[in-house]
C-alpha cells in the first residue's frame, strides 16, 4: 500500500547573500513516518524547517506541504493554520 507524502521537495536551494544554507534538496516524507533532523549549527536544519512550515519565501525549487505547493500564497493560507512552527 502505497502512502501520500506530506512532505515532497524537489532542487530546494536557499542562500543568504554569499552564503548557501540548501544546496539541490530532494525530500520525501510519507505520512505515518517519524522523521528527525540532526546536524551541527549552520547546516539548514532551521532553514529547511522555516521553508517547509511557509514562514521562509522559496527561492529555488519546489515545496509541497499537505497536498498544496508552499510557492502558492493562495495555498500556504490555507496549509499554514495546520503546521505547529515555533522557531528557535
Amino acid at each position: 500500500m502505497k502512502r501520500e507524502n506530506v512532505i515532497s521537495i524537489a532542487n530546494l536551494s536557499l542562500r543568504y547573500g554569499e552564503t548557501v544554507a540548501l544546496d539541490g534538496i530532494n525530500l520525501s516524507i510519507p505520512s505515518g513516518s517519524m522523521v528527525g533532523l540532526i546536524g551541527p549549527d549552520g547546516v539548514g536544519k532551521s532553514s529547511l524547517l522555516s521553508l517547509i512550515a511557509g514562514a521562509r519565501m522559496i527561492q529555488t525549487g519546489t515545496v509541497e506541504v499537505l497536498g498544496g505547493d508552499m510557492g502558492d500564497k493562495s495555498a500556504r493560507d490555507e496549509i499554514c493554520p495546520r503546521i505547529a512552527y515555533m522557531p528557535q
